[in-house]
């Protein structure tokens, strides 16, 4: 068993879909995990794979509290919150 294994088990029995570094919205999901940036960041944490209202797949570990998946609702309140904010 691999570090990359036991942290796909753990993450997939808490209902992850994989990694997000909080500062910069870089994500991986469980297929590609310590991949795309050469190792896991010591600040990734566990997140929920998420659709924006364009349809584009990404990470965030904005519900992480939830215990849970967000609803769509959720999401689609989310994203509509953070386009207001990336516009001001």
């Amino acid at each position: 068993m691999t570090v990359k294994n036991i942290l796909a088990e753990y993450l997939t029995s808490h209902g992850f879909d994989g990694l997000c570094h909080p500062d910069t919205e870089c994500g991986c999901g469980l297929d590609d995990l310590i991949g795309p940036c050469e190792g896991a960041q010591q600040d990734c944490r566990p997140a929920h794979r998420i659709q924006d209202p364009e349809g584009d797949p990404w990470y965030t570990i904005a519900f992480i509290d939830l215990g849970r998946k967000p609803t769509e609702e959720e999401v689609r309140e989310y994203c509509e919150k953070e386009r207001k904010r990336r516009i001001s």
